[in-house]
């Protein structure tokens, strides 16, 4: 219910409040406690600051000046760049800015004002004493940190896009946006990207401070669920999965899918469910933060349950967010006309959603992707449950034909990994396709494969056949990409390449004849894939885990050759590559993680991974 008056925060910052209770739209958009007090308090100064002040003033200055030497007078007056007052912007944090008494110290008294103590209070408020103690290892300056916030959004946003890029970069500009969101996102773009100027040691001491501090465990309930910590969290699981997996990281994205469902944005489409905020006074643009939120989070569920091969937490049929509809990079949401459009509950209508998509045209990529990944997460399903599902013919059969109607609503040309340069398509745009056409790519290659023991050896041989071909249609893709955008692209792809190495080897091995030309065909793809990974393991810890795995995969096998059947057997026994059982096997062999060529606090030790009793070592 409304308030007569405005919050404390929107009277300390002098701004219209909504009065919304218990938090106004402003303090629950920059995710801050929401605090409405019942005493009234008179403008002006309180009786005897001024005099006081004026005392403390004359003392400090007298203590000031008998400190004072030759030398120190000559510094006095400091250069632009070195006066903290120069740029207190790039230390200032919402929270600080509360931090103003202003209301007590004469904002309405202009016969008091003075602009020396003015300028001393804001600089006492505004810079701490040592930034780098809040967050250690944070060591960077104003211009340094800003070029580090634009070359996220350049080039690291594209992959987990959360923030409408111009409206973050001004309320950066304003000395407005959240401290500990801000550090996050600009230690994150320093580890992808490696800038000269901040030491890799310091960059790593951050980011495992912020891991370790920031969660909804160390939290204000408040601001529990505020979007500014869901973003910040988000980031946090975005990098912690694909730099440190197993259990740790698994569990950030279990607990922020489950916290979506705490605040409804799995339902923003439905006003009776969705409570993150107030739809009285939530802009558009508002709305389109949770939305594309909500959608980061569903990619994160869907990639960490299918590489540990594990239920989702979001359920598709509960879903009734729309897809995006405005870009990162638009001004506003006057120029919404489209309809909304959301995920089918069957599988066999994606291929409408993704028509709807083209025809709208708007956000094409990344909301193919959204479909792409549903598809994917279909197909998890199936390698999830293995041989022993029920009614597991009839769900394979039912993917094939939602795949089949999926790449036949596509626009013309778009499995085509070659880019579009006639059309003006960017390299950015390619490289999102490139990751739509892999998730389509494997989908199809899960369900090629003969998942019953009933198959006979026909069925197996041509599913078999028509993996190969898959295989071969990811190298193609691979063939087109260009390394230099890997930061833009979510690194997850890299579990479908490790996947293509792992059976293009098991087509080495079951091929009768070893001089078959189609065995340097399959080496030359193998290289291929490798070198992928490798250029991905040069930003992220977990692509070189990958192909550690492959390694041993090829030790342990030697040069053995491979009949059908032991094939057929092999992938009968198949687990999601972070799997525990998976990771069990490969903490047994007589190979120490330090042979991955990666630094030593970069992943953790594979014994460490899992930490769950889920799985009996002994099988």
């Amino acid at each position: 219910m409304p308030t007569p008056r405005a919050c404390d925060r929107c009277i300390r910052r002098k701004i219209k409040c909504g009065l919304q209770q218990p938090d106004c739209a402003r303090c629950s958009e920059a995710g801050l406690p929401c605090t409405y007090s019942t005493e009234r308090k008179k403008p002006g100064p309180r009786q005897g600051s001024r005099r006081r002040k004026l005392v403390a003033a004359s003392a400090s200055s007298a203590s000031i000046e008998a400190q004072s030497t030759p030398g120190d007078q000559d510094d006095a007056l400091l250069p632009l760049q070195q006066d903290p007052l120069a740029h207190y912007q790039e230390i200032v944090s919402p929270d600080m800015v509360d931090g103003f008494n202003l209301l007590q110290e004469g904002v309405y008294d202009f016969g008091n004002f003075n602009l020396q103590d003015t300028a001393c209070s804001l600089a006492t408020a505004a810079v701490p004493s040592n930034t780098e103690n809040m967050y250690p290892g944070y060591s960077i300056g104003h211009q340094q940190e800003r070029e580090l916030l634009v070359h996220f959004f350049n080039e690291v946003h594209p992959a987990i896009p959360l923030f409408r890029t111009g409206h973050f970069l001004k309320t950066y500009d304003d000395g407005l946006a959240e401290r500990n969101l801000l550090v996050t996102i600009v230690t994150l773009a320093a580890k992808v990207l490696g800038p000269s100027f901040w030491k890799s040691e310091e960059v790593e001491l951050c980011m495992k401070y912020l891991l370790k501090t920031m969660s909804a465990e160390t939290t204000s309930p408040d601001i529990h669920n505020g979007l500014n910590l869901l973003r910040l969290e988000c980031l946090l699981a975005y990098y912690e999965f694909h730099q440190f997996p197993g259990s740790s990281s698994w569990m950030r994205i279990s607990s922020l899918a489950r916290r979506a469902y705490t605040v409804g944005i799995y339902q923003i489409d439905n006003p009776r469910q969705f409570s993150a905020c107030d739809r009285v006074t939530a802009t558009g643009e508002d709305i389109e933060d949770w939305r594309y939120l909500f959608w980061c989070i569903y990619c994160l569920d869907s990639y960490s349950n299918i590489s540990v091969g594990t239920p989702f937490v979001v359920e598709l049929e509960c879903i009734n967010t729309a897809l995006p509809r405005i870009s990162h990079d638009q001004a506003d949401s006057s120029s919404i006309s489209a309809s909304k459009l959301f995920l089918p509950d069957d599988i066999g209508d994606l291929w409408k959603t993704a028509k709807g998509v083209v025809s709208a045209g708007i956000m094409i990529n990344y909301n193919i992707h959204l479909i792409t990944t549903t598809a994917l997460r279909h197909a998890g399903y199936i390698m999830r449950v293995g041989r022993m599902g029920k009614r597991l013919h009839t769900k394979i059969t039912a993917l094939k034909v939602a795949l089949v109607a999926l790449r036949l609503s596509l626009p013309s040309g778009y499995l085509n990994p070659a880019r579009n340069a006639l059309a003006g398509e960017s390299c950015i745009d390619h490289h999102m396709r490139l990751a739509n056409i892999l998730h389509i790519h494997m989908a199809s290659l899960i369900v090629s494969i003969p998942h019953g023991d009933d198959a006979n050896e026909t069925e197996f041989a041509q599913g078999w056949l028509d993996s190969l071909g898959l295989c071969q249609m990811i190298v193609s893709v691979v063939k087109q990409w260009d390394n230099q955008h890997s930061p833009r692209i979510d690194p997850a792809i890299c579990f479908i390449i490790f996947s293509a190495i792992c059976l293009l080897e098991l087509h080495r091995r079951s091929t009768a004849d070893p001089t078959d030309p189609l065995i340097s065909s399959l080496d030359q793809g193998q290289h291929l894939l490798l070198l992928f990974l490798e250029q991905f393991s040069n930003i992220w810890a977990l692509p070189g885990f990958l192909i550690q795995q492959f390694r041993r995969m090829q030790d342990r096998y030697g040069d053995t050759r491979l009949t059908y059947a032991e094939v057929n057997r092999l992938l009968s026994r198949f687990k999601a590559p972070l799997h525990p059982e998976t990771l069990e096997r490969v903490s047994r062999s007589s190979t120490a993680v330090s042979d991955m060529n990666l630094a030593a606090d970069t992943i953790l030790p594979l014994d460490d991974l899992w930490s769950f009793g889920l799985y009996d070592p002994g099988l």
